[in-house]
């Protein structure tokens, strides 16, 4: 029998660059010891698995003295962790902190929350489970504040296209305008068309989809060679008080969330309406009522589809949506069958979702509010690595 411990370093490197996530590196490392000393430790670039420097908009003036903005890949993962309870479930999402460290962030709270007190988490008697990502980017631009100038950051999700060999394409609101980057450009171009704003984009079978903040279910189809056609709307009445677009392996859905007034965020009259998009001739959107076992996950800047059976406790054909406007109940499940909205703890014993406080504590993930400069204050001191070991 082959003795594992003896592959040769060149080879070892080659099946870490494998690996997509710092999760990954984290279990290679821990096969034995010699595989330990010849792989590194997991850096935050690989725990990302993108992280790259882009040249800054140069389309306005806010941007002068500023030549990057960082284009980065965030997993969503499913944390299925021991307790003193049994076993218990967390959503995830992993990023950067300003000094390069790891942190885990709660990823429905609009990155206000973080999972903290933890310095070493044991990923050997845990089991880490890849649902998706989203892409997003970090630039700075200047803003002028009671005639006072100054340098403010922005972080803003994008869509991620992928194109032919190491080429890519990424399409980003950017201050009220829609700009797509291309790689083989190495550079940015404002998109001229009928939308001035978006609430939503996502990459889908070689063209971007963006959908406008007219609440009629508007959505645009551009092209990576900066095309540009519509698909027509669903709705007459602006009465959506939020809208989505999922992709679900080779199936765009169109969530629309419908409230008793635009500005209504009472969740026990929500409700919500499904269409996918239909691709035989002319493009257009079906209503549907069923997606079986499936589940549409709506985080704050990201979404998902997935089966319920990787969703421990969850039900099939149903769509999990935040209401930040709770301080205690902030998930909730809505069914597409019944119609009927639920607490997402009460459905779920407080798995995924952070609010199971007894298992949290028990393996020392406490989730926390960061406070920003907003919230007029901001101690980074506070705040505490996550650390694979």
């Amino acid at each position: 029998m082959a003795d594992w411990s003896l592959l040769p370093k060149d080879l070892l490197e080659l099946i870490s660059g494998r690996s997509q996530t710092c999760f990954e590196i984290v279990h290679i490392r821990s096969v034995c010891s010699s595989w330990r000393s010849a792989i590194p430790r997991p850096s935050y670039r690989i725990g990302l698995g993108l992280n790259s420097l882009l040249p800054v908009f140069n389309h306005k003036p806010r941007f002068e003295g500023h030549t990057q903005c960082i284009l980065k890949k965030i997993p969503v993962f499913l944390f299925r962790f021991q307790t003193p309870f049994g076993t218990d479930f967390l959503l995830i999402e992993v990023t950067d902190g300003e000094s390069g460290e790891q942190i885990l962030m709660c990823p429905f709270q609009n990155r206000a929350w973080r999972y903290k007190d933890v310095t070493t988490l044991n990923t050997l008697n845990s089991q880490i489970i890849p649902l998706g990502y989203y892409y997003k980017i970090n630039f700075y631009a200047i803003t002028t504040i009671r005639h006072r100038t100054r340098s403010e950051s922005y972080t803003k999700r994008v869509a991620f296209l992928r194109l032919d060999g190491k080429e890519f394409a990424v399409v980003a609101g950017v201050l009220g305008d829609l700009m797509m980057y291309r790689s083989c450009d190495k550079g940015w171009t404002k998109l001229e068309g009928r939308f001035t704003a978006y609430r939503d984009m996502v990459s889908f079978k070689g063209k971007f989809y963006v959908v406008d903040m007219s609440g009629q279910g508007h959505v645009f189809v551009i092209e990576p060679s900066f095309q540009i056609t519509d698909i027509q709307a669903v709705t007459l009445s602006p009465e959506t008080y939020d809208e989505r677009l999922v992709v679900s392996g080779d199936e765009l859905f169109l969530v629309q969330r419908f409230t008793l007034g635009t500005y209504c965020n009472e969740y026990k009259h929500s409700w919500f309406r499904l269409f996918r998009l239909e691709e035989d001739g002319q493009r257009r959107w079906v209503r549907i009522n069923d997606i079986k076992d499936r589940v549409v996950v709506l985080g704050c800047d990201w979404s998902l589809c997935c089966s319920a059976k990787e969703l421990p406790g969850m039900k099939g054909n149903s769509v999990v949506f935040n209401e930040p406007k709770f301080r205690h109940e902030r998930i909730f499940v809505f069914e597409l069958k019944t119609m009927k909205t639920s607490n997402a703890f009460t459905e779920c014993r407080g798995y995924m979702f952070g609010e199971n406080r007894e298992s949290l504590l028990s393996c020392g993930i406490l989730m926390h509010r960061i406070q920003t400069p907003a919230d007029g204050f901001y101690d980074s001191s506070s705040e505490s690595e996550i650390e694979p070991q």
